[in-house]
């Protein structure tokens, strides 16, 4: 069987990761790297030996089959509406989108028998930990509540892009990898509430601090609560997350999560991965997955990160039904 014939939109740290993976996978071949940064583009292709465009837009024009997007959120939901429409397989970096009426078009296009796929970045999908975690929450039944929270003191590595509300989004949008994993055990969310403090804002929708508290009630029942602020006056990261069933709590730690009941506390056992996001993306494009299900979900987890933007402008909560996904 032919080699896929790929084209990487991107080429800062993810979209270079990516890349380097699908040159050495043995059923996809490079062919180009569209990028704007005229030092990393260039140097990308001759890496790995591919051609290197400045437009995005070019490279959808040529004779690849599929995509991969590693830019910023501000241009995920354009380049993987432009690239379904033109047939091409997607293969983005979360979240699918950055605006309501891009996720819209996006659960459109792939709702068609024929569609093209569409495959984000969340690793629930191939992690046996969750997996695991899935399973133990089938045998703890219903969800009570969970929180998450995290408390960083510093900006990262990318201050420019991650503190930028008009590039990246709301805090859960660029955090939505963690909500995708509730999404994952618990389904779609039928409201959402949002408090959001942003401090030296500038013109460009930079910031220098913000602290975000997002609260959602998923329509299966439950609720579940995000805390993050970031810039803030903390010594060094503070994470932890908490799930609480009917029948037990789930709590992570450094190397997984622990069941925690009345009667004491034990660490949920899981196995190793067995395939990577590229192996299943490979298999989506051949037709040997369901990956609708798994595009659905990201999709109704990035809807999760508009809602909390509108609740918190419009300080109230958020019906998900309003969005008409």
């Amino acid at each position: 069987m032919d080699p896929i014939r790929l084209g990487i939109i991107g080429s800062g740290g993810m979209a270079s990761r990516r890349a380097e993976k699908f040159a050495a996978h043995k059923d996809t071949v490079v062919t180009y790297i569209a990028a704007q940064n005229t030092q990393t583009g260039p140097e990308l292709a001759k890496r790995i030996g591919a051609e290197c465009l400045t437009d995005w837009e070019a490279l959808l024009a040529t004779d690849v089959e599929a995509v991969f997007i590693g830019t910023h959120n501000e241009l995920h939901g354009p380049i993987t509406i432009s690239a379904l429409e033109a047939g091409k397989h997607v293969f983005a970096e979360y979240p699918t989108s950055r605006h309501p009426e891009e996720g819209r078009r996006i659960a459109e296009l792939i709702g068609s028998t024929s569609s093209p796929v569409l495959r984000a970045t969340n690793n629930e999908s191939i992690s046996a930990e969750h997996a695991a975690l899935k399973d133990q929450v089938r045998i703890l039944g219903s969800l009570l509540t969970s929180h998450f929270v995290r408390l960083t003191p510093g900006r990262g590595k990318r201050p420019e892009v991650l503190f930028n509300l008009q590039l990246t989004g709301p805090p859960a949008l660029f955090f939505v990898y963690h909500i995708h994993t509730y999404v994952s055990l618990f389904g779609p969310a039928q409201w959402v509430h949002c408090a959001a403090e942003y401090e030296g804002q500038r013109e460009d929708t930079g910031y220098d601090r913000f602290a975000n508290t997002l609260t959602v009630g998923f329509a299966s029942g439950g609720t579940g609560q995000w805390t993050w602020a970031g810039g803030i006056e903390i010594e060094k990261t503070v994470q932890e997350a908490r799930i609480s069933m009917n029948d037990g709590t789930l709590i992570e730690t450094q190397t997984g999560w622990d069941i925690s009941r009345n009667a004491g506390t034990t660490a949920l056992e899981f196995g190793e991965n067995n395939r990577t996001l590229e192996d299943l993306f490979v298999a989506d494009v051949r037709g040997e997955t369901d990956w609708r299900s798994d595009a659905r979900m990201a999709l109704d987890a990035a809807a999760i990160g508009h809602a909390a933007e509108i609740s918190a402008k419009e300080r109230r909560v958020f019906e998900l039904r309003e969005l008409g996904l």
